[in-house]
């Protein structure tokens, strides 16, 4: 009996020893990856949509040479810029960036943060930028209200940040003589349905092919059981938008 009883023991132990160690190496492979998403998301909202500018100068040659180069050439100085920032903030805020949003400029976002101010931080800094269709805007209307967010980590929160500051960049870049930009985040009480939206009165020429930003704006409306959408308007305009339920409301139940 007592070595039959010892197999089972060691069996016994080794399961678990097996067991503990594959939970670290998935453990591990989520970590790395969500770092390397992270990582790209701040490098493709941030260096390349200036590098994007660039190559739409370079591409349209709606300038001519002498006023093109100074233009391309503060472009890139730009984007220097914007890369030794990065830099700067991997290495200072290596603790920290769980919790910390790279905007750029030296702007970091805390995500511990109430969600309604992280998101005017990312709606003020984003309408800076310098893109070429921000330049025909006259009205900007905006409302961010102090809603119910513990159903969301801060993995979430993140992502809606970065949702809105890809939509508004999108915004910068395709809405052609755009005057009126409507930003809003909110909650319909009687559906307990939370509401992301960016609406704007531009052209709105969007790429047929669906890009990086679309795809995480869809992983994202799964993360969080929501629904993403992007649409014309009428007579023209488009409408960006992520909605979601407050998930312990009793419509949702």
């Amino acid at each position: 009996m007592f070595p039959a009883i010892f197999v089972m023991v060691v069996n016994g132990i080794s399961i678990v020893s097996l067991y503990q160690y594959n939970q670290t190496i998935k453990s591990g492979i989520k970590a790395r990856q969500t770092m390397i998403e992270t990582t790209f998301e701040t490098i493709h909202n941030g260096p390349l949509q200036s590098l994007a500018k660039v190559l739409r100068l370079v591409k349209g040659q709606d300038l001519p040479m002498n006023k093109l180069l100074p233009t391309i050439e503060k472009e890139l100085e730009e984007l220097n810029q914007e890369l030794r920032g990065m830099y700067e903030f991997w290495q200072q805020e290596t603790l920290n960036q769980d919790t910390s949003l790279y905007l750029g400029s030296n702007v970091v976002v805390d995500l511990r943060n109430p969600l309604h101010e992280i998101l005017y931080q990312v709606y003020t800094y984003t309408l800076e930028r310098d893109f070429p269709c921000f330049k025909t805007l006259k009205l900007k209307i905006h409302s961010f209200e102090p809603i119910d967010e513990s159903s969301l980590s801060i993995e979430n929160k993140r992502g809606l940040c970065r949702f809105l500051e890809e939509a508004l960049c999108n915004v910068g870049k395709h809405a052609t003589g755009i005057t009126c930009l409507q930003v809003t985040y909110s909650w319909v009480e009687d559906q307990g349905i939370y509401t992301l939206s960016i609406i704007d009165d531009g052209l709105g020429i969007y790429p047929l092919k669906e890009g990086w930003g679309t795809k995480q704006f869809k992983n994202l409306a799964q993360q969080i059981k929501g629904k993403f959408r992007r649409v014309p308007l009428y007579p023209q305009g488009t409408l960006c938008e992520l909605s979601w339920h407050l998930q312990n409301s009793s419509w949702w139940q």
